[in-house]
């Protein structure tokens, strides 16, 4: 018998890049009542990585239909819209997810790609700083630095 929930495998299988199995084990979470929101939070996040952008985006709204406040579910609707090109959507998901926690690194981080894309290099950078500080994973912070940078 597996000891860990259905959201820790899938956590896992999702680490692993083993998207198909983490897809099947986030949905049993969200059936067994196992974090359901963050559940299809980060089933939404195997869609993307499957390229299944419309799938992807009707999970995070579902994550939002059961947690209102699911900050993960905003920002990845941010990701959406930001790699769709729309940029003040993406923006505004970036400003909802931060007046709920003002701490939640990647939504900075994405703020800081986002007006990298305007223009607004000073706000870019200051926004990075602020991510790179919250964040505290060196290795994170070195991976992001190198996407900003394109």
């Amino acid at each position: 018998m597996n000891k860990h929930s259905a959201f820790e495998r899938g956590l896992r299988a999702l680490e692993s890049g083993e998207y198909e199995r983490a897809l099947r084990e986030f949905s049993t979470a969200v059936c067994g009542g196992d974090r359901p929101a963050l559940a299809l939070c980060k089933r939404g996040v195997c869609w993307v990585r499957l390229h299944n952008k419309q799938q992807a985006a009707n999970d995070f709204d579902r994550a939002l239909e059961l947690d209102a406040g699911c900050v993960p579910a905003i920002v990845n609707l941010g990701n959406l819209a930001l790699e769709d090109g729309r940029l003040d959507e993406a923006q505004a998901r970036y400003e909802a997810a931060l007046r709920l926690d003002q701490n939640y690194a990647a939504a900075h981080y994405n703020l800081a790609i986002l007006y990298k894309r305007r223009g607004q290099l000073q706000q870019s950078v200051r926004a990075f700083r602020l991510a790179a500080k919250l964040d505290g994973d060196r290795r994170n912070v070195l991976q992001r630095l190198s996407f900003w940078r394109t």
